[in-house]
């Protein structure tokens, strides 16, 4: 038992970087069996026995998923769904107020901002992956932006770069935060075995229990979510 809790952090950066390389589940799950079957025999801690995780991982080839294939797959639906949300923001609380929707320039930048640090996530993912200071200073960036979006709109029309009418772009959001969700969904429930992390000496799947599916769902629907908050915050605050 010590043996295993001395070596879980490793095991953990072992997966994490399999995962980054988009290695097949079943093969990580292979990995890791081999690799604590042979700790076992020998009585070697991971470290002593492959080195670095990251090392390790390097070494290995193991069948994985086509290159930057989780950009098409999950980073494009996510960045349409955040600009949904975005614009869903913009109108509901014009809305709600039976006014015009005012635009600034100003405003549309800040706002633009997240969607833009979430487009270029590619090329910074190891280093927020690796360095939680990374991922903690964009998350603050995005929540700034949105914040002072809302200082920068306009309370004239004068003053007003756009001036529309709330309900259509409302509507337009709501239904394209939906139907990216339910595309989510669907692409969940099709999942393949390969991509879920399995012990081939159980007949388990590591993570796929009920906590791990409700997970899923909630991160499928968190836009939506997310936007019912909004729309009654804004109807008790009008």
């Amino acid at each position: 038992m010590m043996q295993r809790t001395s070596d879980k952090k490793w095991f953990d950066e072992l997966v994490m970087e399999l995962r980054m390389r988009q290695v097949h589940g079943s093969a990580i799950g292979d990995t890791i069996a081999s690799a604590r079957e042979l700790l076992s025999d020998t009585g070697q801690d991971a470290e002593e026995a492959f080195g670095s995780a990251r090392d390790y991982a390097a070494a290995l080839d193991l069948p994985s998923a086509p290159r930057n294939d989780w950009i098409k797959k999950a980073l494009w639906p996510s960045l349409l769904a955040l600009l949904a949300f975005l614009v869903f923001n913009l109108a509901v609380v014009s809305w709600t107020r039976s006014e015009v929707l005012l635009v600034s320039p100003a405003q549309l930048a800040l706002l633009a901002t997240p969607v833009l640090l979430i487009a270029l996530l590619p090329l910074y993912l190891e280093a927020v992956i690796r360095r939680i200071w990374v991922c903690v200073g964009i998350s603050a960036i995005c929540a700034l932006a949105g914040l002072f979006s809302a200082f920068a709109a306009p309370t004239d029309r004068v003053d007003a770069w756009l001036a529309l009418q709330p309900l259509p772009w409302l509507i337009g959001s709501t239904l394209a935060m939906v139907a990216l969700s339910i595309l989510n969904t669907i692409r969940s429930s099709r999942s393949r075995d390969d991509e879920r992390i399995t012990d081939p000496l159980s007949t388990a799947g590591k993570g796929n229990g009920p906590g791990a599916q409700v997970m899923i769902h909630v991160t499928n629907w968190l836009f939506p979510l997310l936007a019912a908050a909004t729309l009654g915050l804004a109807l008790v605050l009008r």
